[in-house]
């Protein structure tokens, strides 16, 4: 019933009339946007890619994680990084020490092991956006991405960008916003060619 209700079903845009009127949304007069959980970050991240485990059960998996967090939270025993399906498998399945939380769902407010949690906090941090452009996790995400646009995308750089787009957000791109990523992906090739390889 929550989900078929008039107020679970609004858009999130915010109609110019009620931007004064209710400018917190107390009224529910449009949807909430709302961030991820960190859990469904890292797993969307491995569903779009093609990368993601859908295994059910077993062992928790550890996933790859800084050296000095190792060093730091596990000593001498060590972090053996898991692998083939192991290490993408959906991150209800990570290891956690509840004294040393993982470094890549604290970044992103996951709550830690040692209490319940009864409501989540949001926050916006550079660190995040900075854990998206460097973590191994995310980093093998963005190359199995590339590779599954090129070979599931068609031939056309337009019907891969497509492509791309729908399975990131489940939706088509609008006009503008295709004209803005063949813009980018014209800068990138340029670029790429420019820079020697090696």
């Amino acid at each position: 019933q929550i989900v078929c209700s008039a107020v679970y079903r609004q858009s999130s845009h915010v109609r110019p009339e009620l931007r004064d009127r209710d400018p917190d949304n107390r009224l529910l007069a449009r949807q909430s946007s709302l961030r991820l959980t960190a859990e469904a970050i890292r797993d969307s991240a491995l569903a779009a890619s093609g990368l993601l485990s859908r295994s059910l059960g077993g062992p928790s998996v550890r996933p790859p994680q800084s050296a000095s967090t190792v060093m730091g939270g596990f000593g001498k025993s060590g972090w053996k990084v898991s692998e083939r399906d192991g290490r993408y498998r959906r991150a209800l399945y990570i290891f956690i020490k509840r004294a040393t939380p993982f470094p890549q769902l604290a970044t992103f407010d996951a709550p830690n092991a040692r209490d319940s949690c009864t409501h989540r906090e949001r926050s916006n941090t550079p660190l995040q956006a900075l854990t998206l452009l460097n973590d191994p996790v995310f980093f093998e995400c963005a190359q199995a991405f590339g590779a599954r646009i090129v070979q599931e995308g068609g031939k056309d750089p337009a019907d891969r960008l497509r492509y791309a787009f729908r399975l990131c957000l489940c939706r088509e791109p609008g006009a503008e916003e295709l004209k803005s990523l063949q813009a980018l992906f014209q800068r990138l090739r340029k670029f790429c060619e420019a820079v020697p390889a090696g």
